[in-house]
C-alpha cells in the first residue's frame, strides 16, 4: 500500500508529525510538493523518513499532485493508495481499520470506490458529517454507533481515503482542471456513476484542519479559507452542476448554494472586497466551463 501526501507551503512541524504517522502505517510513502517555498526543507524531511519526494516546479493543484503519486503507485504495482493532506493527523491504527474495511466490503461483493476515515475538525473539535443524496435532498449523516460500522456515503474527503488501484484504473484519475476544491467530490460522483460505492468507517477518526479558521453564521460554523479558495469553490460547483453523471440532488445543491455562499463570505469573511471579486470571477469562469489555475 502506498501513501500519498500533497504539500504546499505546509506548517513543517505539523507536516513532520503527520508524515511520520503515515510512514509508519504504509509500505511506501510518496510526498508530492506543489512548488513550496521551503521545498528543500520538505525534501530533507521526506528523505529522512525513507520516503519518496516528488517536487513539482510550480503549484499545479492538488488533483495533479495526487495523480503524480497515484501513477507512481500504479507503476510499482500497489494494491491501494492512501491519499493525505499535509495537515491531517492519522491515528496509529487508521490504515489497519481502512484495510480491514476494504477487505470486508470487497469480500461481501461490494464494488468499492473508496473507504475513508471520519474526521475531527481541529478548529472546533467537532466530528464532521458525511453526506448522502436522498431523492432531491442532501442528507447529513452523523457518525454511527457502534463505531466499527461502515456508513455508505456519496463521497469521502480525499484526506484519509483509501482507493483501490483497480478502481482508479476503471474510473480514471483526479480531474486536474478543477485544480483544488471539490476534486474529491467529483471523483466520488464519477465512480458512483460507474457503479462503485463509497464508505466511511467511524472506527477511525483523524484530526483534520479545514481552512485557516471558522466563522459563525447563526448556529453554523463555516470554514474560512484563503480568498482564492472561494474562487475555486464557486467555479467548480458550477462546473459540476453541469455534468450529467452528478446526481440531480447534488447538481441542485451546487446551484442553490452559489448566492448564499457569496453573501456569507462577502459579509462575514475577512478581505471582503477581494473575496467578492474572486467569487464573481469564479461564477463567470464556472458558467464558461473554464478550468485550471485561477487567472
Amino acid at each position: 500500500m502506498f501513501g500519498v501526501i500533497v504539500t504546499f507551503n505546509p506548517d513543517l512541524a505539523r507536516f513532520d508529525e503527520g508524515a511520520a504517522r503515515v510512514s509508519a502505517q504504509v509500505e511506501r510513502l510518496v510526498v508530492v510538493d506543489n512548488g513550496s517555498h521551503a521545498a528543500s526543507a520538505i525534501r530533507a524531511r521526506v528523505e529522512a523518513l525513507g520516503a519518496v519526494f516528488i517536487g513539482l516546479p510550480e503549484n499545479r493543484g492538488i488533483a495533479a499532485a495526487q495523480n503524480e503519486g497515484i501513477r507512481l503507485a500504479q507503476r510499482e504495482g500497489a494494491e491501494a493508495v492512501l491519499l493525505m493532506d499535509q495537515d491531517t493527523l492519522l491515528p496509529a491504527d487508521a490504515v489497519g481499520h481502512l484495510s480491514a474495511a476494504m477487505r470486508d466490503l470487497r469480500d461481501a461483493g461490494v464494488r468499492l470506490g473508496s473507504v475513508g476515515c471520519a474526521y475531527r475538525d481541529t478548529h472546533d473539535g467537532r466530528i464532521g458529517a458525511s453526506w448522502r443524496a436522498r431523492g432531491w435532498r442532501i442528507v447529513r449523516q452523523r457518525p454511527t454507533s457502534p463505531a466499527s460500522k461502515q456508513t455508505e456515503v456519496d463521497f469521502v474527503i480525499a484526506s484519509g481515503s483509501l482507493l483501490p488501484l483497480d478502481t482508479l484504473r476503471a474510473v480514471g484519475l483526479m480531474d486536474e482542471p478543477l485544480f483544488i476544491d471539490l476534486v474529491d467530490l467529483e471523483w466520488g460522483f464519477r465512480a458512483a456513476a460507474k457503479g462503485y460505492r463509497h464508505f466511511q468507517t467511524d472506527a477511525c477518526v483523524m484530526d483534520h484542519t479545514l481552512g485557516a479558521g471558522r466563522i459563525q453564521v447563526g448556529s453554523r460554523s463555516i470554514s474560512l479559507h484563503a480568498p482564492v479558495r472561494n474562487y475555486y469553490w464557486i467555479r467548480n460547483a458550477l462546473i459540476l452542476a453541469r455534468r450529467g453523471y452528478v446526481q440531480s440532488a447534488w447538481r441542485l445543491y451546487f446551484v442553490s448554494r452559489v448566492v448564499p455562499y457569496i453573501a456569507i463570505y462577502t459579509l462575514r469573511g475577512n478581505r471582503r472586497l477581494t473575496r467578492l471579486k474572486l467569487m464573481l470571477r469564479g461564477a463567470l469562469d464556472g458558467l464558461r466551463g473554464r478550468g485550471g489555475a485561477c487567472p
